[in-house]
């Protein structure tokens, strides 16, 4: 089978020719073109200091324990006795699991006399039906 060439073709960005791409699928060259270029595409993503906040977002809500106790609150609010028993952790486990949820914004707490009653806030909501 004889390979077909394609015409050489390079990209630039600013004068600057990319780093390894000698040629490019004409459909890219295309959608970068529409998109005034690499730069501009470049310039348009989310910084890394906003990637990296919805990477630790993601990854509080990757785990199925705090899956689990987002579903619940989802339904009610509940204090740690019962998440304990939904969940079967101990209590340092569950108070991990809703400290990296309440860092992330996801459940919030308010007391009650001695007791801490969790909810699901609207972010937390979100991020259930994502």
């Amino acid at each position: 089978m004889s390979a077909k060439k394609d015409k050489s073709r390079t990209v630039y960005a600013k004068g600057r020719t990319i780093q390894g791409f000698l040629c490019l699928p004409e459909v890219v060259e295309a959608t970068l073109n529409q998109l005034g270029g690499l730069d501009n595409l470049i310039g348009s993503l989310p910084t890394d200091k906003m990637l990296e906040g919805r990477a630790f977002r993601h990854n509080a809500l990757s785990d199925p324990i705090r899956l689990r106790i987002l579903c619940s609150l989802a339904k009610c609010d509940l204090c740690p006795c019962v998440l304990k028993v939904i969940t079967n952790l101990s209590d340092s486990k569950l108070s991990y699991h809703l400290n990296v949820l309440e860092e992330e914004g996801l459940v919030s707490h308010t007391r009650y006399r001695r007791w801490r009653i969790y909810r699901l806030t609207d972010e937390g909501g979100r991020g259930l039906s994502d």
